[in-house]
């Protein structure tokens, strides 16, 4: 997936970037202790972003080095504006052969939300992770769409996953993470140590910052996909959820996975 699709977007991404951070740090950041962050010493984080939950993982463990790359541009300025001694940022793309390089130092890889921009995800998964070394811990937190619900469901709700879908089918994005990824993994050595859904819905989060999330979400699906933020379109999704989506009567969940795993040793 190239940049392109995304220009005229890149302040909601970073909107949306943030506000992920605050719905789900708390829950990631516990995921990773529990499957041995404390243990690692040089963690590489693929696809920083703006680099605010890498930045907020390595206030909390300051004997971890940590180093975020990421290959948009515009994505490490604002990364590199967190400035702390135990962190380091890099231009480089998930494939590159710098990328390669700082994976063979590593102990610890993290993914957040990359998977989904992932083309040909087992090819490329299997390449990048061929660089780690037996031992290395990883943790993903990605989409996962056998995961999405909508109790009772809504034809705005399904409008939404056949966005997720058209995005994902255009570059062979492999959309199961749970059902799939472990199988993946397995073909480069490692075995999954835990996988978890999220609790990533309108019941877990309070109603109008889930609203919020999801209909950005959506938002940049429609403009990757169609070339605009789908505002008309996207008006039955946002009164779903800025209306029923609010009480206990709707349940509404975006399919969120946590998977750790760990290189096996030869």
């Amino acid at each position: 997936m190239t940049d392109s699709v995304w220009v005229g977007m890149g302040q909601e991404i970073q909107r949306q970037l943030s506000l992920q951070v605050d719905l789900s740090f708390q829950r990631h950041h516990a995921f990773m202790v529990e499957h041995g962050l404390e243990h690692c010493r040089n963690l590489v984080d693929i696809g920083t972003g703006s680099g605010r939950f890498l930045a907020s993982i390595a206030r909390e463990h300051p004997a971890i080095d940590f180093h975020g790359i990421d290959d948009k541009a515009h994505m490490l300025q604002a990364a590199t504006g967190f400035d702390l001694p135990n962190i380091g940022w890099s231009h480089a793309n998930a494939l590159d052969r710098q990328t390669a390089e700082l994976l063979r130092g590593a102990d610890g890889v993290l993914m957040r939300n990359i998977v989904l921009h992932l083309p040909n995800t087992s090819a490329s998964l299997r390449e990048i992770l061929g660089a780690t070394r037996p031992g290395t811990r990883l943790w993903i937190f990605d989409v996962d769409l056998d995961q999405c619900q909508c109790v009772p469901d809504s034809a705005a709700f399904q409008g939404f996953l056949s966005l997720v879908h058209a995005f994902c089918e255009r570059s062979g994005v492999e959309i199961r993470t749970a059902a799939r990824l472990p199988q993946i993994l397995a073909t480069s050595g490692f075995e999954v140590t835990g996988v978890v859904v999220e609790p990533f819905n309108n019941q877990a989060i309070e109603g109008p910052r889930f609203a919020e999330y999801l209909v950005r979400e959506a938002s940049l699906y429609h403009f990757a996909v169609h070339g605009t933020p789908g505002t008309a379109e996207l008006q039955p999704l946002r009164e779903l959820l800025r209306g029923n989506a609010g009480g206990p009567s709707q349940f509404v969940q975006y399919g969120m996975v946590m998977v750790a795993a760990e290189k096996r040793l030869p």
